[in-house]
């Protein structure tokens, strides 16, 4: 029977009989996809069903028992049995991929966090190979940045003489980069792109974005599927995320820093306000030294109220409600001046893009009749 079995279904069998079959059913069933009884011996079936733990049981003989996925007697032929039993199998297989699948995706959605809470580049590449390796269970992999027109690996599982950089018109790296598509290869060595060494014989190659390529490859031909390649692709996704937040937050503190220039030198009143916890009822002030030397009242402050900061209902009103807009807004204030005089300013309120989850904006005032420095900020 075991030869049948072989030859017909290209599965490797295992016979062990009595006592022991259920003992090597109960130790290795997550490896096994069906336990297959050729007896009569209710008390085996019932023991075989017991030790199996989800492993389909068949029996092929008059057995019965509580949980067997089916009984096969013998009148009705071999032939009969092995269809069963593919059926059993194919059912088991399925369910442990699918088991395998869920168990993926749980530890790349805990692996997914700590990628996009990165804090720079490197962190990204090394978190994302740790993502690879423990979550996904990829043995060689490499997290390579295109940098200056050439792919670059920044984190790697593979020995330093074991990678190297390339152009991006070179090898399966730089097709993956070119065409933003994901390159699952059987056979590297019938690839005509391939720089890997002999011992590579298939790989997954998948791009993140403009950003780079992340690869993994195996010393076996027809090593990965299309399961792998989609796994992957759900880790690139994870980083290139993060690699463009870090972009937003590098692109919004070069903003940040030219508004403070801005801040420092201008000739004309200028205030910054900061909420200092979402959604805003405290708000930190500085303030610029023409606002110092124009206007009595200061407002250098860490921690207070808006209501508590400026003299005038139009400006608390003007700044509690730019602080998270989307483009300037302007109003007519009246101020008393360091000389005693009540005069009437323009005040224009700039909303700084946010990059978390305060806002912030910065005030410029000028005399009502003087526009030039709202052109020069906008």
């Amino acid at each position: 029977m075991v030869g049948p079995i072989e030859k017909t279904l290209g599965s490797q069998v295992t016979v062990r009989r009595g006592q022991s079959a259920g003992e090597y059913v109960h130790e290795l069933g997550p490896t096994i996809d069906c336990a297959l009884v050729l007896s009569d011996d209710d008390e085996l079936v019932e023991l075989l069903v017991e030790a199996s733990n989800g492993v389909p049981v068949v029996v092929y003989g008059e057995g019965r028992a509580d949980g067997v996925e089916k009984v096969i007697e013998p009148d009705e032929g071999v032939e009969r049995l092995l269809n069963c039993l593919s059926a059993a199998i194919a059912a088991d297989q399925r369910e442990s991929e699918l088991v395998e699948a869920n168990a993926k995706l749980t530890a790349l959605s805990e692996h997914a966090s700590a990628i996009t809470g990165c804090e720079s580049v490197s962190e990204v590449c090394e978190e994302t190979l740790a993502a690879a390796v423990d979550a996904l269970a990829f043995t060689f992999c490499t997290v390579a940045l295109v940098e200056d027109d050439r792919i670059v690996p920044r984190a790697s599982t593979l020995a330093p003489d074991d990678y190297r950089s390339c152009h991006v018109s070179e090898g399966i790296a730089g097709r993956t980069y070119r065409t933003g598509k994901t390159q699952l290869v059987d056979d590297i060595a019938l690839d005509d792109d391939t720089l890997f060494s002999e011992a590579r014989r298939s790989t997954v190659s998948v791009p993140f974005g403009p950003y780079g390529v992340i690869q993994v490859v195996s010393n076996s031909p027809n090593a990965f599927d299309e399961r792998d390649a989609e796994f992957l692709e759900i880790l690139a996704d994870y980083t290139a995320e993060a690699l463009s937040r870090l972009d937003r937050e590098a692109a919004l503190r070069q903003e940040r820093d030219r508004l403070r220039a801005f801040f420092d030198s201008h000739p004309v009143p200028v205030v910054s306000v900061e909420e200092v916890t979402a959604p805003g009822d405290r708000v930190r002030c500085e303030t610029n030294h023409a606002y110092e030397r124009i206007f009595p009242k200061q407002c250098n402050h860490v921690s207070v109220f808006v209501e508590e900061v400026f003299p005038t209902n139009a400006e608390r009103r003007l700044f509690s409600d730019q602080l998270r807009a989307e483009s300037p807004s302007t109003a007519v204030v009246e101020r008393k001046t360091s000389s005693g005089a009540f005069e009437a300013f323009q005040l224009t309120v700039v909303p700084v893009p946010a990059s978390g989850p305060t806002g912030s904006a910065y005030g410029v005032y000028t005399h009502a009749d003087d526009s030039s420095p709202i052109v020069e900020l906008s």
